[in-house]
């Protein structure tokens, strides 16, 4: 695994095609990792599609609204699609798991080439889910389908983004992998269930839907209802999509600014 990571690394990439190339050999690193070690693939696939199966509507607050176990499965998507919090962070870290940090800290590659490169297979891996039990929950589940297609990638795009940007905010200010591990779930479960993703917005007490503003869960289901069980209007689609790109460039801003190739970290607490 050392020498995987050592020898996809790009030495000092230079102009578009250096940029490309740098994206595109920490991608293929990561890509290998997470289909090798396949943990991913349950938590952010077979995991959400078990817990819709076994919960359907009835934790929702939707009951037996038509088109209710769609919208659930749609919110345990919308959930767990943020696991790309956690594995975008892991990504960052893997560099001190394998002990290659010291050769980044040296090349100094593309900061943003850098990230992107690390960040791209798992939010991949979430978009692909999130458009696939969309699918699966409008053939299969009753759930209506408004808008297009179109709308629904747009908004998983911007999900998905968003969470690949916190987990490299998180990555830059902590000093462990545990830390950012249990940072990453109390965000998963907090978001989730304020914003929506678990309890219906309309079942949640006043307090916990004025927190689920500052999510990007909240405006994400919003565009997803709007494509589903709206009108498709593209006006309120854009505009959550704008606040949860908002929130992207809060958290990749923050993260820059932070992050340091020579910073020391640990793989344990």
């Amino acid at each position: 695994m050392n020498q995987d990571i050592a020898s996809s690394a790009p030495s000092a990439p230079s102009g578009v095609a250096g940029f490309v190339n740098g994206v595109r050999c920490y991608a293929l690193t990561e890509w290998r990792v997470l289909a090798r070690e396949r943990t991913a693939m349950v938590f952010i696939f077979i995991l959400p599609a078990v817990l819709s199966a076994i919960l359907g509507p009835g934790v929702s607050g939707l009951d037996a609204a038509p088109g209710a176990m769609g919208r659930a499965t749609i919110g345990f998507a919308v959930m767990f699609s943020y696991m790309v919090v956690t594995y975008s962070g892991h990504a960052f870290y893997r560099d001190f798991w394998y002990h290659t940090h010291g050769r980044q800290a040296l090349i100094r590659p593309s900061r943003l080439a850098f990230a992107m490169g690390k960040v791209l297979p798992a939010c991949a891996m979430s978009f692909v889910q999130l458009l696939l039990f969309t699918g699966f929950a409008a053939a299969f589940l009753g759930l209506p389908l408004n808008g297009n297609v179109l709308q629904v990638a747009l908004t998983g795009a911007a999900l998905v983004t968003s969470g690949s940007a916190l987990g490299f905010l998180l990555f830059a200010i902590t000093r462990s992998t545990a830390t950012l591990s249990n940072l990453s779930y109390l965000v998963l479960v907090t978001f989730s269930a304020v914003g929506g993703a678990i309890v219906a917005t309309e079942a949640l007490p006043g307090w916990s839907r004025t927190l689920g503003y500052a999510t990007p869960h909240y405006w994400a289901l919003r565009a997803l209802n709007e494509a589903t069980f709206g009108p498709g209007r593209w006006s309120v689609v854009l505009q959550s999509t704008a606040v949860i790109l908002t929130f992207t460039a809060v958290c990749a801003t923050a993260a820059s600014l932070a992050f340091d190739f020579r910073d020391a970290k640990h793989d344990t607490t």
